[in-house]
């Protein structure tokens, strides 16, 4: 299974409601939805400068 490819939705779906997935799938869809709450908080622009006062 593609976890980078499925929605939101569906991991919620998969990890929360759905019970007749197996363990394994709702660890994954987890740790998939833990995955891109994080890299949402990570990014950094380094394309702007720090301008301080003279």
């Amino acid at each position: 299974m593609h976890w980078k490819k499925a929605t939101l939705g569906q991991l919620y779906e998969i990890a929360y409601n759905d019970e007749g997935a197996a363990a394994i799938y709702k660890r994954n869809a987890q740790a998939e939805i833990e995955r891109r709450r994080q890299r949402r908080w990570g990014r950094v622009n380094h394309k702007i400068k720090a301008v301080y006062p003279k």
